[in-house]
């Protein structure tokens, strides 16, 4: 096997809610493609365990990532309210400081980095361009061309 990265409906629900304050359920399950059904019994498991949180108007849930949660990530990175990229910053110090640990040598953990993020950035590409479409921008590729060299200059 290589290095490939498998992702999980959670891991795709945790990645849409890291771009977002709060969401509906409804429209979270919406933007997964999933049905409200699974995605509530996700959302009933990550609010038992503290990572995300719940809250109603109305009738309406909205789900929300717990702020402790951002705060761990970005803390680790300077404190304070963390730049977009933050994320990108704190697994890129966690991927070097393995790769040394394994003794790879510098050169060699940065070209591995890229791969990684150009992996990373692939899965990211569909909603990318899903959410630039609902917002009716133009130069759709465009865009995603400026994020990616943006996020590989990190």
């Amino acid at each position: 096997m290589g290095n490939e990265i498998v992702q999980t409906g959670v891991d795709e629900l945790l990645a849409l809610l890291s771009y977002t304050s709060k969401i509906p359920l409804t429209e979270a399950a919406k933007k997964l493609n999933v049905h409200i059904d699974v995605v509530q019994a996700w959302v009933d498991f990550l609010v038992e365990e503290r990572i995300i949180g719940i809250e109603y108007k109305f009738t309406t849930p909205y789900i929300y990532l717990n702020k402790s949660i951002e705060t761990k990530v970005h803390s680790d990175i300077g404190g304070g309210k963390a730049p977009d990229n933050a994320d990108t910053l704190y697994f890129k110090k966690e991927f070097w400081d393995k790769a040394r640990s394994n003794n790879i040598p510098s050169e060699k953990i940065e070209m591995l980095w890229k791969n990684h993020l150009l992996q990373e950035l692939e899965l990211k590409k569909k909603y990318f361009f899903f959410e630039a479409q609902q917002r009716k921008l133009t130069n759709i590729e465009y865009l995603w061309k400026e994020y990616q060299n943006n996020m590989l200059l990190t």
